[in-house]
């Protein structure tokens, strides 16, 4: 599994299904840039959901009126395991990451990070505005 600083956000440390965290349990502003840090909607408490097969796991940040107001995914995708060598760590197919945070106008400021096979040095995020929280 890649270990760099794009995956320092993953919450792979979760139990299997789903868990509710308090609001000082997660860094949910991390990495808000600082321009938009009044413009979001502050979460009170966290949904946590984790993939029973794959590296994948879900929080959606939830406000005083139960909706959602963060999100945050994360999946890793692995080649097959090498016949001749299963015990090794299979190499990275493809991996992203995305974090979003709902406005008060109700846009989503969305950042995604994509990493293809063998173009982890070269992995860059990207910011995004949408009508829509990301699915």
């Amino acid at each position: 599994m890649l270990h760099d600083g794009h995956y320092t956000h993953q919450y792979f440390d979760i139990k299997p299904g789903h868990v509710r965290r308090p609001e000082a349990a997660i860094r949910w502003s991390e990495g808000l840039p600082p321009e938009w840090r009044n413009q979001v909607v502050a979460p009170l408490y966290f949904d946590h959901y984790k993939e029973y097969l794959v590296k994948a796991a879900r929080i959606l940040g939830r406000d005083e009126d139960e909706q959602p107001c963060y999100c945050a995914f994360c999946y890793v995708l692995e080649e097959d395991a090498d016949p001749a060598h299963p015990d090794r760590c299979r190499p990275l197919a493809y991996a992203e990451t995305v974090r979003a945070w709902r406005l008060r106008d109700g846009r989503w400021l969305i950042h995604r990070i994509i990493i293809h096979r063998g173009e982890q040095a070269r992995a860059r995020g990207f910011f995004s505005l949408s009508p829509h929280m990301p699915r």
